[in-house]
């Protein structure tokens, strides 16, 4: 997993991909913090974003009833193919998170993952990872589209990200993204890291936070345009 400032060339259409710059999550013990933020993870399908060299990656496939990896870097994406060619219940997969459709990606997920179960299992997924800063509005958008389809997301953003994705109606924080965010998703900062704990060490603090999906489009007459 990488620090939530790396540039990390993940643009859709024409845009623009800047280098690929990455800090890479050393911290064992919070890596263990950031994925004890999903619960219990046993019969659930997990989707981690940017998973990097694997530091969450690990711990989540262990754990997991049926892991996927959404890893944009083809080097990255290729190594942890290969470390995990003969785990069952992980899946690599090479691509733009942009560009998928969660909806035939967790709905695949959910048919394999109740096969192999003796009772019903759980009808969603859970999604963790690391949101670059320049497109964490974008990722999150996306997320939020597919909202019906996921019940928990805990992301490593920038600190100031998470302020705002968090800020309360009528502080200075507050904004388009806070709105949006907690229209779908109950918002809860769970803790900071500071940048000694990736390698290299960015310039900014990263903080975890878990948004519980309970949309309030409908309670609040909103179109949410999605």
């Amino acid at each position: 997993m990488a620090a939530v400032n790396k540039a990390n060339p993940t643009a859709v259409g024409s845009r623009k991909r800047p280098k690929l710059g990455q800090n890479f999550l050393a911290d064992q013990g919070a890596a263990r913090k950031i994925v004890a933020g999903l619960g219990d993870l046993s019969q659930r399908t997990i989707i981690e974003i940017g998973p990097g060299r694997g530091s969450l990656t690990e711990l989540l496939a262990g754990k997991a009833g049926h892991f996927i990896a959404i890893e944009l870097d083809r080097v990255l994406a290729t190594q942890l193919r290969m470390k995990y060619a003969r785990v069952p219940n992980v899946e690599i997969v090479e691509g733009d998170v942009l560009a998928f459709d969660f909806a035939t990606l967790i709905g695949g997920s959910l048919r394999g993952l109740r096969d192999l179960q003796t009772s019903p299992g759980t009808q969603k997924a859970s999604v963790i990872g690391n949101l670059p800063f320049f497109i964490t509005s974008d990722i999150l958008l996306r997320l939020f589209e597919f909202h019906e389809f996921i019940d928990v997301i805990v992301i490593m953003v920038q600190k100031e990200v998470a302020d705002r994705i968090a800020a309360k109606p009528g502080t200075r924080d507050y904004g388009l993204l806070s709105a949006t965010a907690q229209m779908f998703a109950r918002v809860e900062k769970l803790f900071t890291l500071p940048p000694e704990a990736f390698e290299p060490p960015p310039k900014v603090q990263s903080t975890v936070i878990r948004l519980v999906i309970e949309p309030q489009v409908k309670q609040l007459g909103v179109d949410s345009g999605m």
